[in-house]
């Protein structure tokens, strides 16, 4: 299934009356975006011009009002953008890394302006596999409010209360899709897509004393993030730390395992070995990137090797 939300911010920003300073832009492969004029309706007799460079990719006659968009520089435009008749504003659709670059738009009028625009693009396009019951956290940013179904099926996504991002507690395979988000400042509208995939998984663990205790993440590489944490009883047992260039199991927060936590440097993977039955508990797993935030539980039981002694006995 395909979900859409919509989730507006509202940024002011200050604008010099006739030529505007050169606001920088990070987007993401795939989002798209539109450049705003800043006027809600284009001025008489006026003439508007886009450019990408020195290059001239869309322009409008407020006299005839039909809008020309052009290709640009072998054709990376072609079938992108689009130019608003009322605003003249400019739309970019399904934005890429040879989108990078400076961005003018000249409105020729009694009153005249120059905007210009610096756009970067990241090459990533955001998708999680994640499995039901973890919470997710899509980093949206300052977002005043939610629009989106109002049924059962969606009472487990709220914004958080101090960050304004989109929170998906609990989350079910039924939610498996496409997020949608809508930001609007002065200067530009960004769509951005979330592509999740809700899957099975393994959520409890149960092995005999004395045998390892293995904790995945779900991953096969960990590049994608940038902070991973396990953490049991508010101990945080290990972490591994790219902007500060930490890795590492931290048993000394928790000295029942001394010795005895090995973390895996491709996979995130948490392996306790010679367990013992005061491992036994929930084991809490925190991964988050610029885009977003995973959250997962899993439950351990170590049960006594003198379990194991009577069942074999009997």
């Amino acid at each position: 299934p395909w979900v859409g939300f919509y989730l507006f911010l509202q940024v002011l920003l200050v604008q010099n009356r006739h030529v505007t300073p050169n606001p920088q832009y990070l987007f993401k492969k795939g989002d798209s975006l539109t450049l705003n004029t800043d006027i809600t309706e284009v001025p008489r007799d006026s003439k508007i011009i886009w450019k990408f460079g020195d290059e001239i990719i869309a322009r409008m006659n407020e006299a005839d009002g039909n809008p020309s968009t052009y290709d640009g520089p072998g054709a990376i435009f072609k079938d992108r953008l689009k130019l608003d008749r009322q605003t003249g504003s400019l739309t970019i659709t399904n934005i890429r890394t040879e989108h990078i670059g400076h961005y003018s738009v000249d409105i020729k009028s009694i009153d005249a302006k120059l905007k210009t625009f610096q756009v970067t693009v990241h090459d990533v396009v955001e998708s999680l596999s994640v499995m039901e019951g973890d919470s997710v956290t899509l980093h949206t940013g300052q977002v005043n409010g939610l629009n989106g179904p109002d049924d059962a099926k969606w009472r487990n996504i709220h914004l958080n209360d101090q960050t304004r991002d989109l929170v998906i507690s609990n989350i079910r395979s039924d939610q498996t899709g496409v997020y949608k988000v809508e930001i609007n400042t002065i200067s530009m509208v960004l769509h951005r897509k979330f592509y999740i995939a809700v899957g099975g998984g393994v959520k409890t663990v149960s092995v005999m004393e004395r045998d390892p205790v293995n904790l995945h993440t779900g991953v096969i590489e960990i590049r994608g993030y940038d902070l991973i944490l396990w953490k049991t009883e508010g101990n945080l047992v290990a972490e591994i730390n790219k902007g500060i260039n930490l890795f590492g199991p931290r048993d000394v927060d928790d000295l029942r395992f001394s010795g005895r936590l090995h973390l895996h440097r491709e996979t995130g993977d948490l392996t306790i070995s010679d367990s013992k039955t005061t491992d036994s508990g929930d084991y809490h797993l925190h991964m988050s990137n610029s885009a977003y935030t995973l959250q997962r539980t899993i439950r351990v039981t170590v049960k006594s090797e003198y379990i194991k002694y009577f069942l074999q006995k009997f």
